[in-house]
Parts: structure tokens; sequence; C-alpha cells
């Protein structure tokens, strides 16, 4: 994005240079003075672009499956509403194109922007209300003097999403189906309808699942299921155009053995066309680049065992079909399995992009032994930010999903719906498919979302198994919890800590099971004499009071076993309001449940 507004900056001071005599000076810039051409109009919204959350955010939004060294606040249960913050500044821009962009005559240009605005308002909106439940909704600039606006109380979440899904319809009308240049970059008809799926499903399962009582605004009946229906009708819009498939390439070469494309494509440099409906772009060229690599060393970012349980075998059994499943080794756990598991962790025979042989497992790199080498190119990217890979912020892959489940949700998917989009994703992957409704509960993931519940709960536990391997570290993973009412499994106290890889006792190990020792573990204050010189330094952990084995000198690799902090149903499913903010407007803001009382 910032080599389009370079671009445009550079258009725009061509053309000054033409009626430089007539042009308003900078300095006179108002808005009644500007809002007149695609230029300019380009130029404002390009701004709008920053509220796409970035490939580092999303890859470190730690939850139950993806963690690393240090906790959220979420996760240690410290929010408060005396340091939460919040910021309005990116709705007042977007407002201000509404109430000027009526100076563009060219119509079509002036509607297109507009449909940039109904996107991003969305966006903006869909974030708060996952965060905060019921907030203010503002469609027009507040005026500094507007005592009345700038002291309104909170509206509906139901009010607000359905403004967020009618901000939606207006953008997948008024933008174009793809840009003349770099759509891919652009927000489009049926990015709108995408973000639609996400946020209506999100609305959906919410109020179903926290049983939130359905209300009635302008004769339109909020419900779960009236949310869930329009998640269910945006994505089968995309589905209908056609107009994306799954990535099926393999260019790279990555793995010779294992050449399907799911590791391919999340280390593109340059996002791709079928899949990808909308991406963030990075390029070292423009300085433009993000931390991705870095951050998963430097903060050994690591995968849970409760994760890499949700992966399949290829022929599409659960992993507990197996004998001895629970104590399986390192190297076992990726035997047969979903090679979409190999292609997001590390296994055995691993090699970096560009490497010339395999790599071993560098317990440097991960607290659990299972390393995550989603977005990992070469390890020239491990220093600094120095990745450019595209972050592709929309996929076909979750419209699919998010189709798949809202049909489930609603106890109406049929067995051409679970081929339509589940079996699609696991021909992608290299799996056995389903073929038809599931009609049985899967045991492991039944005690892994307690909550669920449905006429069609087998679907339901298959298409969570699908998200959760599908969907890892892109950044939706917590607030599926959220949504889910398993917010629970977020905190390392429920599980005793998270749990990695098995380890069968202390001393020397062969985790790739190659005849060679490459890790040893040990208690005590010092390291052990005579440790074999195979073994390099990162991988001689001392098992200590960070790192446990779960069963003392034996069990899974442990990390926040000690924390105490018990997630609160009542309380932690939202973010707390500020309270400068609550003080600001004398109580018309009011608090959600749970936190601190506020003074008056």
């Amino acid at each position: 994005m910032k080599k389009i507004i370079y671009i445009i900056l550079l258009a725009t001071v061509f053309t000054a240079c033409t009626d430089f005599l007539t042009k308003v000076p900078e300095t006179d810039l108002s808005p009644e003075s500007y809002f007149r051409t695609e230029p300019e109009l380009e130029l404002w919204t390009n701004r709008y672009y920053g509220l796409l959350t970035d490939e580092d955010d999303a890859a470190a939004v730690y939850d139950d499956c993806n963690y690393s060294t240090t906790n959220s606040s979420l996760q240690k249960g410290t929010r408060t509403s005396s340091s939460a913050t919040w910021s309005w500044g990116n709705l007042r821009y977007i407002n201000l194109l509404f109430e000027n962009s009526h100076k563009c005559i060219e119509k079509p240009v002036r509607v297109k922007y507009e449909g940039v605005a109904h996107f991003f308002r969305a966006l903006f909106y869909y974030e708060r209300v996952r965060q905060l439940g019921d907030v203010p909704y503002y469609d027009y600039v507040i005026s500094s003097d507007d005592a009345a606006s700038l002291n309104k109380p909170r509206d509906s979440r139901g009010y607000v999403m359905m403004k967020v899904l009618a901000d939606l319809d207006s953008a997948a009308v008024k933008l174009p189906a793809a840009w003349s240049s770099q759509p891919i970059y652009h927000v489009s008809s049926y990015a709108a309808l995408a973000l639609k799926s996400r946020a209506a499903l999100f609305e959906g399962t919410f109020r179903k699942y926290h049983n939130i009582p359905d209300e009635t605004v302008d004769g339109t009946v909020l419900s779960a299921e009236w949310f869930l229906n329009q998640a269910a009708d945006a994505a089968k819009k995309v589905m209908d155009s056609h107009k994306y498939s799954l990535y099926r390439k393999s260019d790279k070469n990555l793995d010779p053995s294992n050449p399907t494309p799911y590791r391919e494509y999340f280390t593109l440099a340059s996002a791709e066309t079928s899949e990808t409906i909308l991406s963030k772009r990075y390029e070292k060229d423009l300085n433009v680049t993000h931390s991705v690599q870095f951050n998963f060393t430097s903060t050994r970012q690591s995968a849970t065992r409760r994760f890499v349980n949700h992966y399949l075998y290829a022929d599409g059994t659960p992993i507990q079909s197996k004998p001895g499943w629970e104590t399986m080794s390192y190297k076992d756990m990726f035997t047969g399995r979903d090679p979409r598991l190999a292609q997001t962790i590390q296994a055995p025979g691993y090699k970096a992009e560009g490497a010339s042989s395999a790599q071993p497992l560098n317990l440097s790199y991960t607290v659990s032994g299972y390393r995550v080498i989603k977005y990992i190119c070469s390890d020239a990217k491990n220093q600094g930010s120095s990745s450019e890979t595209d972050f592709p912020y929309l996929r076909y892959a979750e419209v699919l999903l998010n189709y798949a489940e809202a049909k489930a949700e609603l106890g109406e998917l049929t067995n051409e719906d679970v081929q339509a989009t589940i079996d699609v994703i696991r021909t992608r992957a290299g799996i056995a498919t389903l073929g038809s409704v599931p009609t049985t509960e899967d045991a492991l993931l039944r005690t892994y979302y307690p909550n669920a519940r449905g006429s069609q709960l087998g679907a339901i536990l298959e298409i969570r198994r699908e998200r959760t391997v599908e969907l890892f570290a892109e950044g939706l993973r917590l607030y599926d919890l959220l949504r889910w009412k398993e917010g629970k499994w977020i905190t390392p106290a429920t599980t005793s800590g998270f749990q990695g890889i098995y380890i069968p006792d202390l001393g020397e190990q062969d985790l790739d099971g190659n005849g060679t020792p490459d890790a040893y573990f040990y208690k005590g204050a010092s390291r052990p004499s005579g440790i074999n010189s195979s073994i390099p330094a990162s991988n001689i952990i001392r098992i200590g009071t960070d790192l446990t084995l779960s069963n003392g000198n034996s069990g899974y690799l442990t990390y926040f076993g000690t924390e105490s902090y018990i997630w609160n149903e009542d309380k932690d499913y939202l973010w707390p309001i500020p309270l400068a903010q609550i003080q600001a407007t004398k109580g018309a803001l009011t608090q959600n449940p749970g936190y601190e009382d506020i003074p008056r």
C-alpha cells in the first residue's frame, strides 16, 4: 500500500504542475477543496488499509494452539479499564469521505471509493464489537461542540452488527469485482462478501453460544439464526461466482516427497490470485517488510499438542485411533498424518527454503518441540524485519469454512455442501474426504469443545477441526474460541500448562529417529558432563521451573505449568471499556460485566 500511495503522490504532484497558479496551496487544504478527483479520493482512502491486520499481529495472536514465552493480558487476566484505551480517529477519516464524496462529479469514481469506505467502516465496527460488545455507533463526523454525540451511550451489539452487514452489502454493490491495477491489494465486491461471511458468522455463533436474547431493529428480528443465514448467503455468493479456487501449485518444490501446496502458499513473495481475495503487500525494495520469521524464533513461538492432535491421518482416521497415541514420539506424530501438519510444524526431514540438506529440530526456536514453520522461507529471514511474503487477509478456504459452519450451526448442512467445502479443502491437503454429513461425534474433539451443540454436532466438530488446521496462525483462532464460548482453553491453567512433544525419560533422546541422539534433558542447577557430542548445545535442555515434564521425569514438554489464572466465564469474553472514556462521558458509557467499579 505504501507503493500505491507513493505512485498517487507522484501523480498528484505532476498534475499540480499543470495548474500551479490556480491550485489551492497545500497549507489551505480543507474538505471544501478536496475529494474532487480520483487521485484525491484514492490517496484519502489508502490510509484505511492500515486497518487490516498485518502479518506480524495475525501470526502472534496467542491461543490454545499457538503460544510464545509471554502470555497476553487476556491469558493472565490482567486487563483493566484503567489501562484500556481505544482510538476512533480512523472512523472520523472514513465518515469524512461520506460527507464529502459528493464533491467528485464523476459518479463511477465517487461510488467506487464510497464502497471502500463502506468496507472499512464495517471492518472498524466489527472488530470493536468483537472485543467490546455494545459500542456507540456513528455514521457521521462529530463536531467538537456536539455534546450529545460525544456523550452518546453504547448501542446494542445487534444494532451495530446490523449496520456492519449493511455497510458490507453497500460495499459489495459499489466496489468493482476487480480493480484495473493491483486488484489483489484492493478491497473488492468479493472481499466485502468474504468479510461479511466472517463477521456474520462471528455474531451468529456468539449469540448462539452466549445465549444473547433476540432483538428487533427496524422490523428485523436479530437472532443467531438471522446472522448465520447472512453468513451463509454471503459465502455462497462468493462460491457461486466461480472466481476463486484453492491454490494447487508447487512451483518452489519445497518438499519433493510432500508436494501438496499448503506450505508454499504462505511463502509467496507476491500474493497469487486464485485463492487470495484480499492481501496485504510487502516488498523489500519499498522498505515494507514484516518480522514474522524473526518473531517466531525470538519469542520461541510454539504449537501445542492439543493443536497437533486435531490433524487426521491421511486416510481420514483420527489420532486416537492409533494404539499408544498419547505417548507417541515426536517422529511418529508426523508419520502418515495430514500433510498440512508437516507443512505447518517442523517435522523430521524439514528443509528451509533454499537449504541443501534437512535441518534437525532446534529447541532454541520452540519451547514445546513443535516449531511453527508456516510463513517460513529461507533461514536468512530469521533475522530482524526482513520478511517480504504477502499476507492473505481474506482467502477462499476461509469462505468455504464459513459457509459450512454457518449451515451446520443452522442444522442445514447437506452432503452437497460438504463436498463443495470441507472435501475441497481436504482434497487440496491430500487426505481422505468426508463425502457426506458426519453423523457421529469424534470423541476427542468432543472433549476439546464441550460447549458445542446442535442437531448436526458431528459436522460442527469436523468443521472446527478443519478451521483449526487450515487457518492456524492467521489471527482467527482466538476469536473462534471466544464466539464458541470455549475461552477457558486460552489460559494455561485450564490444562496445567501448554503441552508439547512427549519425552519418555530424562537423558539423551533421538527425536527424529535416525539413530543418533539429538537432544538431552536434565534436571538440576548445572549441566551434566559427558553429554554426547552429536547433540547441539541448543538441544541440551534443563527441566526446571518454566519448562517442565508433565509426569516429572517424563511426559509432555510443558510451559506455563505454574500459571494460576482461572478463566472467568462471566467476564473474560469481552475487553473493558476504557475508564477514561467512562469518566469523560460522566457515566453515559457503561462498563462490561466483571471489571472494577467505576468512580463517578
